[in-house]
């Protein structure tokens, strides 16, 4: 959903980054998905690989990484449609209007394993969600670049040097 087409998607923008103090400059157009009667997403990272951040003809809002997503929930099944973290063994009911926000990367820019994620079989009614996705750039001075302590000491020494 284009923010220029549309009053309520620069809303839902500025919202976005009121709440988590990131761009969407860099972010993908929002996304909507429906999922009927055992409408489900296999489990997934919303990272992308090195292959798929490499592809030519990338919008330049998309280069980088997805360093955050945030789903909002549109509507609520009547049962089922939970999502679900694997890794982190959390599972989140959806409710009309909710919204859940992750950060998809450590901040030191590798991949949080933690984040892998399902959405469960709606058993009863539809679910509808929008996700928004992060791209690293331009976030540079909200969620900063933090290496492991040792890391750090060992290159400060080197650099001394």
């Amino acid at each position: 959903m284009r923010a220029d087409k549309e009053k309520v998607v620069r809303r839902l923008n500025r919202r976005m980054e009121d709440a988590t103090e990131l761009s969407h400059e860099y972010a993908e157009l929002q996304q909507v998905n429906n999922y009927g009667m055992a409408g489900h997403y296999e489990p997934h990272y919303d990272m992308k690989t090195l292959h798929d951040i490499h592809v030519q003809n990338t919008p330049p809002s998309e280069i980088g990484n997805r360093v955050a997503t945030f789903l909002t929930y549109l509507g609520e099944p009547v049962g089922g449609g939970a999502t679900i973290f694997t890794e982190a063994g959390v599972r989140l009911s959806p409710i009309k209007n909710a919204a859940v926000f992750w950060y998809n990367l450590l901040p030191n820019g590798n991949p949080d394993l933690l984040t892998r994620h399902a959405g469960c079989p709606v058993l009863a009614g539809t679910k509808w969600v929008m996700n928004k996705w992060f791209h690293v750039n331009d976030q540079m001075f909200t969620r900063q670049c933090a290496l492991e302590e040792a890391r750090r000491e060992k290159t400060s020494q080197t650099l001394r040097r």
